[in-house]
């Protein structure tokens, strides 16, 4: 239409391009020099837009922010939707980082690299190396592949990260306790599993043990890096002992026997080393026992969706005991045929129905798919949420099918069943009724809604105004309900609607005795402007408060500078 981007701020044009892609603009309307539309928000929102020729040249918003002559972002929805219409649903359009990055294309990093000389490359090396240890441990790492060195030697490395990153007093404060954490992880992982590469594995052990047990003493502002340090060592002892013999296993069971509960770490850090000791290094006897004691849990589970979680210091505390049971009856050998089997004994705990929902979408087989999603929506039918979930992935599938009736069928059943169902829900379905079916629709959802929000969005939705003003003014408080609606109702409720403002807001004035209710208090009499004969109304109002309200100086100045 004409060109007007360069208006509007970068941050307010991608909100704006958010807002019309989300289909939030309405009554767009055009004249020879203006442009009107509706935009919801976090209320509903006018905007009107003046342009002569090609040149945008007056821009109004009903919004808060624009009350000071800014340009908004429900401003540039309604531009957005008047240049690009129905366009705006295609994928084919700009994406929102290709409407607002000015950003020039980088060269590949691969080019870089082959123009550069191999001196500049060395140059480099070394100086990234000497300006981060966890660089310097990466490159090592990288350039001395089959090295092979002691764990005093790493040992001496994660000394130097604990020093490098504490105070003088030994305490790793919050600001340095994230590159602390990046830095000992990055270390253990590329040098410890240099020495699981080399079959250095009670090496291994004793340098990763050895960053634990110094984690395990040090004062630190934590914020989360001591589960995550602790989960790395966890995994690195994982992979030594499935890797090591029998003989240096026996080594390293008999170390967490010795100070798993000798308090060799602060007390919750001994949560790992004895679910370690537990479940990492027992038996093929004392592993069965383990599963057994699952098999109990789930077994007792089975009358709910969702089986028991148990606790373990790796997993955490959400893990279900079904799952827990699984993973150590594959240590055992169990075959993937032969725990799906088991899975299928208790199709009521939703993580398991997700489990073969996916498994079956993985596969492309619908109809399998379509039977656990129907399955699912009986077990579930209690959660509203996971119906319209059940719902939202049963429609794509009819869809896909071109399969209209079913298709259909569940849109309704969605939109019925789901109390929180979107506006896009609402209107997809509405899309697939004919118009005299839809008449009747409509009253039969709007009835269904339990929320007098709900019931408003829908009744705003439809145009039905009349029926959107009974059931505001039929609120006790219904404050917050004008301020979203108001601006849509028709000229024949400003009346109303304008005398709801004037009390609410002389009661609100008469106990306004700062700057900040004082502005409330303007703000509130240029609501009272958008309506038929508000500003009249909003100007005596502010007059007799002038008057009666001397001794209020800052009052009464706000006052006069809105009136001019």
């Amino acid at each position: 239409m004409f060109e007007w981007e360069g208006f509007f701020q970068p941050q307010i044009l991608e909100r704006g391009w958010k807002y019309a892609k989300s289909g939030a603009v309405t009554d767009i309307k055009k004249k020879a020099d203006q442009l009107s539309a509706i935009v919801r928000g976090t209320e509903y929102y006018r905007v009107d837009l003046k342009y002569s020729g090609n040149m945008l040249t007056e821009g109004y918003c009903t919004c808060p922010y624009a009350s000071d002559g800014s340009w908004c972002k429900h401003m540039a929805a309604v531009l957005y939707a008047t240049d690009y219409g129905n366009d705006l649903l295609s994928e084919e359009i700009c994406e929102d980082d290709e409407l607002y990055s000015d950003e020039q294309e980088l060269t590949p990093i691969e080019t870089l690299i082959e123009k550069a000389s191999r001196n500049d490359i060395e140059n480099l090396l070394v100086r990234l190396a000497n300006s981060d240890p966890r660089t310097e441990s990466e490159i090592r790492t990288f350039l001395g592949k089959g090295e092979s060195f002691k764990a005093q030697e790493v040992k001496n490395e994660i000394d130097d990260i604990f020093d490098i990153y504490s105070d003088r007093g030994g305490y790793i404060d919050y600001y340095n306790a994230f590159e602390f954490e990046s830095a000992l992880s990055m270390l253990l992982q590329n040098r410890i599993n240099s020495l699981i590469a080399n079959e250095q594995y009670l090496d291994a052990f004793d340098a990763s043990m050895h960053a634990f047990v110094r984690l395990g003493n040090q004062d630190i502002d934590d914020d989360g890096e001591i589960i995550s340090l602790s989960r790395t060592c966890y995994e690195l002892w994982q992979d030594i002992t499935r890797r090591c013999n029998t003989q240096e296993r026996n080594k390293i069971k008999a170390w967490f026997e010795e100070h798993a509960y000798d308090g060799t770490v602060i007390d919750y850090m001994e949560d790992t080393l004895q679910s370690f000791l537990k479940y990492e290094l027992a038996s093929e006897k004392e592993l069965k026992r383990i599963i057994k004691e699952l098999e109990n849990t789930v077994e007792n589970s089975k009358d709910s969706n969702k089986c028991k979680s148990v606790f373990n210091s790796y997993y955490g505390y959400n893990i279900e005991a079904i799952e827990l049971r699984n993973i150590f009856a594959k240590r055992l050998g169990a075959t993937d045929e032969e725990i799906n089997e088991y899975k299928k004994n208790y199709m009521s705990f939703k993580s398991v129905r997700d489990y073969f929902i996916n498994k079956a979408r993985e596969s492309g087989d619908t109809d399998e798919e379509i039977r656990l999603l129907k399955e699912s929506k009986e077990y579930d039918k209690e959660s509203g949420y996971l119906l319209h979930k059940y719902s939202e992935r049963l429609i794509e599938i009819y869809k896909g099918r071109n399969d209209i009736k079913l298709e259909k069928d569940e849109r309704k059943e969605d939109v019925y069943t789901n109390q929180n169902a979107s506006l896009d829900d609402i209107r997809a379905y509405r899309e697939m009724c004919g118009v005299e079916e839809w008449k009747e629709e409509k009253i039969k959802l709007i009835e269904s809604r339990k929320s007098i929000d709900d019931k408003c969005e829908l009744l705003a939705e439809e145009k039905m105004f009349d029926q959107l003003f009974d059931i505001i003014w039929s609120q006790k408080d219904r404050l917050k309900l004008i301020n979203r609606y108001g601006i849509l109702l028709p000229g024949q409720y400003s009346g109303a609607v304008l005398d709801f403002y004037s009390q609410y807001v002389s009661e609100m004035v008469a106990g306004a005795r700062n700057r900040t209710a004082y502005e409330e208090v303007i703000r509130y009499l240029m609501r009272m402007t958008q309506y038929t004969g508000g500003k009249e109304m909003a100007k005596k109002l502010a007059g007799e408060w002038i008057e009666k309200y001397p001794t209020r100086k800052v009052l009464v100045q706000e006052l006069r500078e809105w009136m001019e």
